[in-house]
């Protein structure tokens, strides 16, 4: 099935084939869906007792912003080939 995806670094869309449940046969890479509507989703915030340690134990802090109301909105994050080369360039 062709899927339309934009790189999220430089804006370039393609169409690619993209298989539910198969290994993505493209050099697009994707790095999952982010829910842009969490803020309004989200019935609590996680924030960490000890600032130090941040992935230590956590307390559950009630969301102001919360409406049951709001649905989440995911959209999927990919990179093209093209922004993938430039960072291992970057990195190695």
């Amino acid at each position: 099935m062709k899927h339309q995806v934009q790189c999220m670094d430089c804006g370039k869309t393609e169409r690619i084939v993209v298989e539910h449940g198969k290994q993505i046969m493209s050099k697009w890479r994707f790095y999952g869906k982010l829910n842009i509507n969490g803020c309004k989703t989200s019935k609590y915030f996680l924030r960490p007792i000890d600032q130090t340690n941040l992935l230590g134990s956590c307390e559950k802090m009630p969301n102001s912003c919360y409406d049951p109301a709001v649905k989440p909105k995911l959209v999927e994050m990919w990179t093209c080939p093209d922004c993938v080369a430039k960072l291992l360039g970057e990195k190695g």
